[in-house]
């Protein structure tokens, strides 16, 4: 009962994840650093944090994540990191992982983007938190907070698994195609003018250039939905799963699952970034492991 009373009162203090959805779009499926019973409080930077995010201003919210992961990056090489700047850190990370991305730009509006001048801030943040996860040292992490290094693994893969899955549920893979169409219909909507140009100083023209830019930026985040998790947050992922979990592919796929994998990509995510080897030989046990590993070695071989 005392430990409930002690859990309860921490929640009330630090504030739960659930509000933090209900208010803001904040991944609810997350789970909050307190869920693993950390002895600590939100410190200086979470709280800053939480007060941009409450705010509803992610532009704030994305430059300070930014400030904070690079002084994580600092205190990891420097080795040092206290009970108090642990938990700061690890409510920090909760944070930026749960929260969502800019708004996106409305290529049907002519009001301008107004995150033009941030672009990808709120991609690269979520990118660095998966770096910052996989290069983490858990030992020492799960000392300084004082919990069981198992807790605190499972608690970083939710993390990333989070991110990812959040990244690929937003790019959509055809949009190529659809841009086009949607450039050609802007531009038959108002006749090109005499020198060719579509743009020119009627007040409609500003109007169709202010459509296209929102659909250039709608565009270059869609690819970079996906290269980030294609060229950096998958490289970083898998292999941190593999370490976390040596021997348990069990705990593997679930983690590539909750970040919106289906079955039959699985080994082919392990492919193209673990790869197949001593470390990783657990994950193609089976008849489908064996199959794929098969078929690996065909394709490799040029068969």
């Amino acid at each position: 009962m005392m430990k409930y009373f002690i859990y309860a009162i921490a929640a009330i203090h630090l504030g739960c994840s659930t509000s933090l959805g209900e208010e803001t779009g904040f991944d609810r499926q997350l789970p909050a650093p307190d869920s693993i019973h950390i002895r600590g409080q939100m410190g200086e930077k979470s709280k800053k944090l939480k007060e941009f995010f409450k705010s509803g201003n992610f532009k704030q919210f994305y430059g300070y994540s930014n400030t904070v992961l690079s002084e994580l990056n600092a205190m990891r090489r420097h080795g040092t990191m206290t009970r108090e700047e642990a938990c700061d850190m690890l409510w920090s990370l909760y944070l930026i992982s749960g929260a969502p991305m800019y708004e996106a730009p409305d290529y049907d509006s002519v009001q301008p983007w107004p995150y033009k001048d941030e672009r990808n801030n709120d991609i690269a943040a979520k990118s660095r938190v998966i770096s910052a996860l996989s290069i983490m040292d858990t030992k020492q992490m799960s000392h300084n907070l004082g919990i069981h290094e198992q807790r605190l693994k499972h608690l970083h893969a939710a993390y990333a698994a989070a991110i990812i899955k959040r990244l690929k549920s937003l790019h959509l893979p055809d949009f190529g195609k659809k841009e086009t169409a949607l450039k050609d219909e802007i531009i038959r909507s108002h006749p090109a003018n005499p020198d060719g140009n579509v743009i020119g100083t009627h007040p409609s023209d500003y109007s169709n250039l202010l459509r296209i830019g929102n659909l250039n930026y709608f565009s270059m985040r869609n690819s970079m939905y996906h290269s980030y998790v294609s060229k950096i947050m998958e490289k970083r992922f898998i292999p941190m799963l593999v370490k976390y979990f040596p021997d348990q592919a069990g705990e593997v796929v679930k983690y590539i699952r909750k970040a919106g994998y289906g079955d039959g990509e699985v080994l082919d995510l392990i492919d193209r970034t673990a790869g197949y080897n001593s470390k990783t030989a657990y994950l193609y046990q089976g008849k489908s492991g064996e199959e794929h590993r098969k078929k690996l070695q065909r394709k490799q071989s040029g068969e």
